[in-house]
């Protein structure tokens, strides 16, 4: 072995290590959306990076129909990129530009996208998916989006109430019809529904009880990380998970089947489902989280 050859060795090292930690930190980004990333397994089997980025644009994509930012009128992608010390990092692109990269931390991240979105006063976006000029304000009953579904060409619903807390909306991009069920949730809000899961599990009661009067001044989330080591509150604004929680589910269909007001209403309830589903599973992952070290 030559010391050219023991070199090289030694600059691709640390190349490999950064790929492998910027890959679970975008796991970890995007498993806050209850999506589970492909990517650094199909890393360590080796496939090329047009394939990763494919893979990465794909799950980003998935993440934002979960986060419910309302920036669902944009184009996300993830593609690797070389740093200047010959690592690599991921780069999140909006309409084509560099916008953030994943090394930067969730808090970061999160900082970039609000900047772009529009909240309204009931906390859903103003954003449409679609220009204005396809925004419809759904009237009651199925007269209305019979006719949109059925036989409309690109149309877009405005925000309508349903009932549990749900907000619904639907539209039809080209070949595509696409609902979405949103559910407002706050990071903080998930955070406060997963510290009162685990001070209620708590088995000491005199602990438990100490936790409960805590939080009637610092709230539950306060409460439990006061219980903990100093630095708690700090290592928690690191977690993706202190910066992005699941409000959305959306569904799509295509063809015949999009044009099918039945499916439709499937789509709807498939979705709420969905959304049920992924947040009670955001609460339980971030309640595992919570109770490291109250046990």
């Amino acid at each position: 072995m030559t010391r050219a050859t023991k070199k090289k060795d030694v600059t691709e090292q640390p190349a490999a290590e950064t790929r492998a930690d910027v890959l679970t930190q975008f796991a970890d980004l995007v498993a806050t959306a209850g999506v589970t990333s492909e990517a650094p397994a199909l890393s360590a089997d080796g496939v090329g990076e047009d394939r990763l980025n494919a893979v990465l644009t794909e799950e980003l994509r998935l993440a934002h129909d979960r986060w419910g930012l309302g920036l669902l009128h944009l184009r996300h992608a993830a593609e690797l990129r070389r740093t200047e010390g010959g690592g690599l990092d991921i780069a999140l692109l909006v309409d084509g530009a560099e916008r953030a990269r994943v090394s930067e931390g969730a808090q970061t991240i999160a900082a970039t996208y609000a900047v772009m979105t529009a909240p309204g006063a009931d906390g859903l976006s103003e954003w449409g998916v679609l220009p204005d000029g396809h925004r419809v304000t759904l009237r009651p009953g199925l007269g209305q989006i019979k006719v949109l579904v059925e036989d409309a060409r690109d149309f877009e619903t405005l925000w309508t109430q349903e009932r549990g807390g749900l907000w619904t909306r639907t539209w039809r991009q080209g070949d595509t019809l696409a609902v979405e069920v949103h559910r407002p949730a706050s990071p903080t809000t998930a955070l406060a529904d997963a510290a009162w899961d685990v001070i209620t599990s708590v088995k000491d009661r005199n602990f438990q009880r100490e936790l409960m009067e805590r939080s009637n001044s610092v709230g539950m989330l306060g409460a439990l990380l006061g219980a903990r080591h100093r630095g708690a509150s700090e290592a928690l604004t690191l977690l993706p998970e202190a910066h992005f929680a699941v409000s959305s589910a959306v569904l799509r269909v295509q063809g015949a089947e999009g044009r099918s007001l039945d499916r439709w209403k499937a789509l709807l309830r498939e979705a709420a489902e969905q959304l049920d589903e992924l947040q009670r599973a955001g609460t339980k992952r971030l309640a595992a989280v919570l109770s490291g070290g109250l046990r």
